[in-house]
């Protein structure tokens, strides 16, 4: 056999063993995309197809629909396979809080507003949306936004000993929410400095017997809301809040007491 023979068939041995490290090495890649593509199993559920602030009325536009794992579905998710039309049904439905692009939209923070408007949309079951009157000096100089929670105080004058004027305040209303201040009704979620809001009026989320208190303070004296943190409180109550918060759940205020559980 010539040599130019043997450089022929060495090229060609050479290329068979390229072609089938090739082929093996293809199968290998194949492999892990296949038992990806089988471990993706679970349900589609409708999520937001952009983001959305709360008091939207969602739109087609709003809505879509992902693959969400069998593991981290919640009955709280709208599950497309058992409502196929999801998408259509929930068009015209008002947001209770803002959601993010992809997050999945639940039934407990939508809500159909069947011809009411916007404000009994955003009531809580048993709650009544009722309005006062404030001002900067009132209002926690105007840095109370819509879904802060406040105390309500309210302040009086009258006749102390020896005919002397006397101011008394007191907390009549705690952890109250606030459903909208003037035409605002969604929080500052951006910007490099917290928003003052200039309204005139407070909305807020009160039950019917806090409503009926509220309705005595107002005509008693001048209404002041005081600012809440987010943080749970534990520590720094003062007499009036620990009285307000004892008595197995009966809040007690200056016009009479106002039933939260029982004696």
């Amino acid at each position: 056999m010539s040599a130019r023979q043997l450089i022929v068939l060495a090229i060609a041995a050479i290329a068979a063993v390229g072609a089938l490290l090739l082929i093996r090495g293809m199968g290998r890649n194949d492999a892990p995309e296949a038992a990806a593509t089988s471990a993706i199993a679970g349900q589609q559920v409708l999520v937001a197809a952009r983001d959305i602030p709360q008091g939207a009325a969602l739109g087609p536009n709003d809505l879509a629909v992902a693959l969400f794992p069998d593991e981290t579905i919640t009955p709280a998710f709208i599950n497309v396979g058992a409502q196929p039309s999801a998408q259509a049904e929930y068009v015209g439905a008002v947001t209770r809080r803002a959601f993010a692009q992809g997050e999945p939209i639940t039934n407990g923070s939508i809500i159909q507003p069947e011809g009411r408007g916007f404000m009994a949309a955003q009531l809580e079951p048993g709650y009544r949306a009722v309005a006062v009157q404030i001002e900067a000096s009132t209002a926690a100089g105007g840095f109370i936004q819509p879904n802060d929670r406040v105390d309500v105080i309210v302040t009086t004058t009258g006749d102390g000993e020896n005919g002397r004027r006397q101011v008394f305040s007191d907390i009549v209303l705690q952890d109250i929410r606030v459903l909208a201040l003037g035409d605002k009704t969604s929080t500052q979620t951006s910007g490099d400095a917290p928003e003052i809001v200039e309204a005139n009026v407070a909305v807020l989320e009160m039950t019917a017997d806090d409503a009926r208190a509220f309705a005595l303070a107002n005509e008693a004296g001048e209404i002041s809301l005081a600012l809440r943190g987010v943080q749970i409180e534990t520590v720094g109550m003062g007499a009036s809040s620990q009285r307000n918060s004892s008595g197995g759940g009966v809040r007690v205020h200056a016009f009479g007491a106002v039933s939260g559980g029982s004696r």
